[in-house]
């Protein structure tokens, strides 16, 4: 034991560094932002970054070839909820817009079915664009939801 005592100030200074690391790793953990995520995340409900990054997924699962489902609610300033009902096989989108609960005078359901989803950048707004739509002119292009840029 007493061998050792000429090494008992280096020892405990190698014991308090190690202390003073581990605590200042534990107190970054503990201030580590704490990344945003929802139980549902198939349901698209408040239009900002996080949504739009599970609409950029779903784009880019189609086009993989890969099959994706979405639901979104988009409620106006004075009336109910516009719904939008995603889906696709990866082949084909059939975007369904339902307005028959909102109390603007809009009333009814309509689907989209096409070829190709994107996200268009125009300005203020980041818009998913869907085109080659069946029943439509080969140059038609529908924006059934958009993204305020300052909103994200």
């Amino acid at each position: 034991m007493k061998k050792f005592k000429k090494y008992y100030p280096a020892i405990i200074i190698l014991e308090a560094l190690i202390i003073v690391l581990l605590s200042g790793l534990w107190i970054r953990e503990i201030n580590k932002p704490v990344p945003l995520a929802r139980d549902q995340r198939n349901l698209i409900t408040h239009f900002d970054q996080l949504d739009l990054d599970r609409i950029r997924e779903m784009i880019h699962r189609f086009k993989e070839g890969k099959g994706d489902n979405l639901t979104m609610l988009r409620w106006g300033v004075d009336s109910g909820p516009f719904i939008h009902d995603v889906y696709d096989d990866g082949k084909v989108v059939h975007w369904t817009v339902d307005s028959s609960r909102d109390g603007a005078g809009y009333n009814g359901k309509i689907e989209y079915v096409c070829k190709a989803v994107r996200i268009a950048d125009s300005g203020d707004f980041y818009k998913v664009e869907l085109s080659d739509c069946e029943n439509q002119p080969k140059d038609f292009k529908v924006n059934p939801v958009s993204f305020r840029k300052d909103e994200l």
